[in-house]
């Protein structure tokens, strides 16, 4: 496997139908890859020096490695446990199996969720971790991409300038971890119903000064449009049974955030389920970008997030698709998201122009990567780009005939047609199998597993 990665000499990577997503397929091409960094996207070429310098893909589409740009790989525990619960309980549900997790149990979950990640055609990642753990699972396997620290205080337990030290604390621990890697830190404020509003300017201040990237669960359920604008509704109901007082701000999510400094154009906002045209606008204009997760927001029962209106208010803004993580979507398959996002957006609206492959494959590729501030490296094939590249078979049974390779990605393939996963010009996953070594992590999540299983919720 460690002959695939691309250092002095050029490696060419040939397949059936190259995918540079910033122009049409290209048929019978082949992408050359030099010290972790695209030279060349070409018709293929007669061999001219060792046949090693060529990897002849087949019947597959090469195109970039997808952008997963909203996951949770600590989470990869609990998948499977938390079936078929309403959203709020679900969410007191996984908060009361926490405790059960250990620090090392952590990492392991966050170690194989970047593998299966890698294993699914995803290259970069933008993680939301509780513990932290996704840096280090992040950074064994080699993906890229952005780690928000998350941040939790609606209570008075801490003052918002104590929070902060303690973020600071922790993101400090958290870049001697990711020293050496293509992982950044940033911040995620949680949601705006358990960040209570001084410690949401207090971190807006705090990003803002060292410019760091933000995360944010925004607009995700009807619950928290209740409670942001009339202050009633079920997590209202539970605020008040915890004893947390609570001021309605009378506005949405969006413009709740934007009024606290939260709205910047380094702010990435999941979910947006439940937003106006109104919201759509503040955003575009803001710089900020949306994170469609249609798989989990489907499963938890939160709705269809209008992806028509957040495209009418800015066409060539920033649209990125995210799995969540694998305890409310149970996995990490890009190609999946893909067709979910498609067919929702189709059923929900009865529309066949709601929206096409295409539009959701630049999602899960250049939309990603511009929303995390790295189309500059990645999200297309290029000359000058980083080696961040995926092959997916198009010859199975599943995916054959194939008359559009876009086609075939978004509406058959499948995370078990990837046949190569490279990040930089080095291979993460290629032809059924991991660079990194699993067999400790595999052990470590087996046992977290049987606790789990064990604990109540």
């Amino acid at each position: 496997m460690t002959g695939l990665r691309a250092e002095g000499r050029g490696v060419r990577f040939r397949a059936a139908w190259v995918l540079p997503i910033g122009g049409p397929p290209l048929l019978d091409h082949e992408v050359v890859v030099e010290d972790g960094r695209i030279v060349d996207v070409r018709p293929w070429r007669l061999t001219v020096g060792p046949a090693a310098d060529v990897v002849d893909l087949g019947r597959c589409a090469l195109l970039p490695a997808f952008v997963n740009a909203h996951t949770h790989l600590e989470y990869n525990v609990f998948r499977g446990r938390l079936e078929d619960i309403e959203f709020l309980p679900w969410i007191g549900a996984l908060t009361a199996l926490k405790p059960a997790v250990t620090a090392a149990d952590w990492v392991a979950s966050a170690t194989l969720g970047a593998a299966e990640a890698a294993a699914a055609g995803t290259g970069t990642i933008a993680d939301c971790t509780d513990a932290g753990a996704a840096a280090d699972g992040a950074a064994t396997v080699g993906l890229r991409g952005v780690i928000y620290q998350e941040v939790f205080g609606i209570d008075g337990k801490q003052t918002a300038q104590e929070a902060v030290m303690a973020l600071d604390a922790k993101l400090a621990r958290m870049a001697v971890t990711l020293r050496g890697s293509l992982l950044t830190p940033a911040v995620s404020p949680h949601a705006p119903y358990t960040v209570r509003p001084d410690l949401m300017h207090a971190l807006a201040c705090y990003t803002g000064e060292r410019r760091l990237r933000l995360c944010i669960h925004a607009s995700e359920s009807q619950a928290e449009a209740e409670l942001m604008l009339r202050g009633s509704g079920p997590i209202a109901r539970r605020l008040a049974e915890r004893g947390i007082e609570w001021t309605t701000p009378g506005v949405t999510t969006v413009a709740h955030l934007a009024r606290h400094g939260l709205l910047t154009d380094r702010t990435l906002l999941v979910h947006g389920v439940q937003v106006s045209r109104t919201d759509a606008h503040a955003v575009a204009r803001a710089g900020a970008s949306w994170v469609h997760c249609p798989k989990s927001n489907a499963k938890l029962g939160n709705g269809v997030a209008p992806l028509w209106a957040l495209r009418a208010a800015c066409p060539t803004g920033n649209l990125a698709l995210g799995t969540d993580s694998a305890a409310s979507n149970n996995g990490l398959d890009m190609l999946e998201e893909m067709r979910f996002a498609v067919l929702m957006q189709r059923a929900s609206r009865r529309r066949i122009d709601a929206m096409d492959a295409a539009q959701a494959l630049e999602a899960a590729t250049l939309g990603g990567a511009r929303a995390l501030g790295l189309e500059h490296l990645i999200g297309t094939l290029e000359p000058g780009k980083r080696a961040d590249l995926t092959a997916v078979r198009l010859d199975r049974l599943h995916t054959a005939p194939c008359y559009d390779p876009v086609s075939a990605l978004v509406y058959a393939a499948s995370a078990r047609d990837v046949a190569l996963t490279m990040v930089d010009g080095r291979p993460l996953w290629w032809r059924g199998r991991h660079t990194a070594d699993l067999a400790a992590h595999r052990r470590r999540l087996r046992a977290a597993a049987r606790k789990i299983a064990e604990a109540p919720r």
